[in-house]
């Protein structure tokens, strides 16, 4: 049971959204959220506050009859529309699970009686269905107005769950002014990409050996010459990893091997930095308007901001696909080596049996279809925008789609690391070596497991070759760590 109370970590959100680790909500935070409210609503009956005593958007300037009930019920409908495809239930969860740690920060102002009843849907799974097109990068509004009226029974769920009673215009809009659909598959997708590049490094470790690499480049004075932010301790990370005794083969290797610490470490980097990113936005009171309290909780006064205006995470995305597009080339180098007698002194391919095997010919064109698929999708979604609302809203982050792009790159790049997990297997294997000639214990380990992969070469079907080396990667991470 993971219990919320405004630090939850990214590990959490994963927790809650793949391993329905259950939730539950601090008494504190129960309290501090209900005299929120309550100061939050005295605010707002005395100066014009955004979504409570005004319309939304381009109606931001109309007042709203203090009789009017039905002023937050109309816009949670109004803005519940979406289409395309429904997003997986883990994306969902994800959503969910941010929201509420988000909604464990004071700022909101919203009613107490949501958090429990969140908590409920994510315990029960019975959760909203959510389509894949609905947000710009300012606000995942038609996510969470879905959300709120499946809380509120006026849409299904997904399993049993009792509606709440009506939302007033007090909970309606600070609900939905949130990120929390784009920022949950964020965590996902940076956590995985996280799993795939420790897996990589293990593959790396395997082609390096398979190609009598030279280590030189990982030297502490060859690192330093990068002067890539902690490239140091990553240059020790890889010196522990490939481990001492190598006898190299050449005195320069290409760049598929002598590149790969700048190359990486750029990719390492760019993680370390959205992870950080998400870190704060998953506790961060976003809301506009956003209510700010005193160390008691006490005295609100109200800013209207654009903490909702995603920018910092959309370019944050773009740094991340940009920093693992540039690493595939050097991948396509690696396994162009191991295809090359020149480099192996085997046959083409690592083919066996007739001249004319083609071995893994086309695990390298696989290879290069999925990386046209991750330099597609590196594209910056961040350098465009639209301009909506009778021009109120004239710009967009459109971080929402850049998450789209760096979940459709980490997919393919799975595709890219198992495929040259295969051939260096291989190669391996063709060089007569046992896990005891590699040069380090992590090294061993990983050839150990590369080895339950199928080991016949012959000319035959390899698409569950494939398969096979996709479902080692999360056990092959974690041996570099």
């Amino acid at each position: 049971m993971i219990v919320l109370s405004g630090s939850t970590t990214t590990a959490e959100i994963v927790a809650i959204a793949r391993r329905r680790a259950g939730v539950a909500i601090s008494s504190d935070v129960i309290g501090s959220i209900r005299l929120a409210h309550e100061e939050a609503a005295a605010l707002s009956a005395r100066i014009p506050t955004y979504g409570r005593s005004t319309g939304f958007g381009a109606n931001k300037a109309t007042q709203v009859d203090g009789n009017d009930l039905e002023h937050g019920m109309r816009l949670l409908r109004s803005s519940a529309v979406d289409s395309g495809t429904a997003l997986a239930e883990d994306a969902v969860r994800s959503m969910l699970a941010v929201r509420l740690s988000q909604l464990c920060t004071p700022g909101a102002g919203l009613e107490d009686r949501i958090l429990p009843a969140l908590a409920t849907m994510l315990n029960s799974n019975s959760l909203p269905t959510i389509r894949e097109f609905g947000s710009i990068g300012t606000a995942d509004l038609s996510a969470l107005c879905g959300t709120a009226l499946t809380l509120l029974g006026e849409r299904a769920a997904t399993g049993p769950l009792d509606p709440m009673a009506p939302w007033g215009k007090d909970s309606a809009l600070p609900f939905v002014s949130s990120n929390a659909l784009t920022i949950g598959r964020a965590v996902l997708a940076a956590h995985d990409l996280r799993q795939l590049v420790d897996a990589a490094l293990m593959v790396y470790v395997l082609t390096f050996t398979g190609l009598s690499g030279n280590p030189s480049p990982f030297s502490a004075a060859a690192a330093k010459g990068t002067a890539a932010e902690d490239v140091d301790e990553f240059a020790q990370r890889m010196r522990n990893i490939l481990g001492s005794g190598h006898t190299p083969s050449r005195i320069q290797d290409p760049y598929g091997l002598r590149a790969f610490l700048p190359s990486t470490i750029g990719l390492i980097n760019a993680l370390d930095k959205i992870e950080a990113l998400l870190s704060r936005l998953i506790v961060a009171a976003q809301e506009n308007p956003l209510f700010v309290y005193d160390e008691n909780g006490r005295g609100a006064s109200v800013e209207h901001s654009a903490g909702f205006h995603q920018a910092p995470l959309s370019l944050a995305l773009d740094g991340v696909k940009i920093a693992l597009a540039q690493t595939i080339p050097l991948s396509m180098s690696r396994i162009r080596m191991m295809t090359d007698p020149e480099y192996t002194l085997l046959n083409p391919f690592l083919a066996v049996g007739a001249d004319s095997a083609s071995g893994i010919m086309t695990i390298e064109y696989v290879v290069a279809s999925a990386y046209g698929a991750i330099h597609t999708a590196a594209h910056p979604s961040s350098l465009a925008t639209v301009v909506l609302s009778r021009g109120t809203e004239e710009d967009a982050s459109f971080a929402s789609e850049g998450v789209v792009q760096l979940e459709r790159a980490v997919h393919s790049y799975r595709s890219v690391v198992a495929g040259e997990l295969i051939i260096a297997t291989r190669l391996l294997r063709q060089r007569g070596l046992l896990p005891s000639d590699m040069h380090s214990r992590a090294a061993s380990d990983a050839y150990e497991l590369a080895l339950s992969l199928p080991q016949d070469d012959s000319d035959r079907d390899q698409r569950k070759d494939l398969d096979s080396a996709e479902a080692i990667l999360e056990e092959l991470a974690l041996l570099g760590r």
